[in-house]
């Protein structure tokens, strides 16, 4: 006897802990998600459809479980309903054993089903249940129909039109070091490019008012300008007697038509003796003008401010002496005022 209550006291306090258990793995692995259900049952039969989630979604798949229980004389039979399912794919299907307790029978059946995305609805359709009483001799069958069964979708869905879900914010991205050094070339390079242009237009309206210029008129522009540069100032005699040596040259060249500047100071001698504008006064102080000059070119004669001095002088005389010969008129507006070279 009392081994037996022993025994007795340990199965209850197993069967409490197991229980227990029980419970708790039920509140651990309790479902998250909503579920839909729906009752089907017909007179002693009990039919409990259940359904998660809650709405057919095509993302994931559909957990379907139908709980059968009616009383222990009462053998129900359901159909294959793998072809009742419509707007779904039946992925997989299971039925548990039958568990008798307290008089009835309890059976459950599963399935998984996948739902198809273009699916106009999701459906169960009606289906007939059959039982038949075992307290019969013989079992009397009988049968009902069960309802059709809708389950809730997630609704229409947003068209779709291509453009993004999400409107992207813009966001700063500091350049690198190499981008700001091209940025910075780039920048001095449209400068450089913009002046290169500028000086290009300068020179070349410059260009083309003096080309309009009579040929007294161009000379003593170019006159102007070469004093301007103050070559003897920086030592620069030599590079200063070839640019007025080619003043005088060009004005020659334009006024007369003898292409001085190409030719050297006898060529250019010999062939203005020929021409009858040319007096030998006129051609003894060209060859004066023009030897004194050579000096300094070409063979390295020492030159000072004074002489420069005295050769612009020279320069200047027998340009406008040669203009008013040609056109008195004219020189009266084109006169250069003096300028002395300063040493630096």
């Amino acid at each position: 006897m009392r081994r037996q209550k022993t025994k007795l006291r340990l199965l209850s306090v197993g069967s409490v802990r197991s229980v227990l258990f029980s419970l708790l793995l039920s509140l651990v692995y309790l479902p998250a998600l909503a579920a839909f259900t729906a009752d089907l049952s017909s007179g002693d039969v009990s039919l409990k459809l259940e359904a998660t989630p809650d709405k057919v979604s095509p993302a994931e798949d559909l957990m379907l479980t139908l709980t059968v229980e009616a009383p222990s004389h009462l053998a129900v039979t359901l159909p294959d309903l793998r072809d009742r399912f419509s707007g779904f794919a039946t992925a997989e299907d299971f039925a548990t054993d039958p568990v008798e307790a307290n008089g009835r029978t309890r059976q459950t059946y599963r399935w998984r089903l996948t739902p198809e995305p273009a699916a106009k609805r999701y459906r169960l359709a009606p289906f007939a249940v059959t039982t038949q009483d075992k307290h019969s001799a013989p079992p009397l069958p009988a049968s009902f129909a069960t309802k059709p069964v809708l389950f809730p979708d997630e609704g229409a869905r947003p068209v779709v039109t291509g453009d993004p879900e999400v409107t992207p914010t813009p966001e700063w991205i500091p350049p690198t070091a190499k981008t700001v050094a091209l940025w910075i070339f780039a920048c001095l390079a449209g400068v450089a490019a913009l002046a290169a242009i500028l000086y290009g237009l300068t020179k070349l309206s410059r260009s083309v008012r003096e080309y309009r210029m009579s040929p007294v008129e161009r000379a003593m522009a170019e006159l102007q300008r070469l004093l301007g540069r103050n070559l003897p100032g920086h030592g620069l005699y030599k590079e200063f007697y070839i640019e007025l040596t080619m003043v005088v040259r060009r004005y020659i060249e334009r006024s007369h038509g003898i292409r001085a500047p190409e030719q050297t100071t006898q060529e250019f001698l010999a062939a203005a003796a020929n021409q009858p504008t040319f007096t030998p006064e006129v051609l003894a102080q060209l060859r004066t003008f023009l030897e004194s000059a050579d000096l300094v070119k070409f063979a390295g004669q020492e030159a000072s401010v004074s002489m420069t001095d005295d050769a612009t002088s020279k320069a200047r005389s027998y340009i406008e002496r040669d203009a008013s010969a040609l056109d008195p008129n004219r020189l009266a507006t084109t006169r250069v005022e003096p300028s002395r070279t300063q040493s630096k």
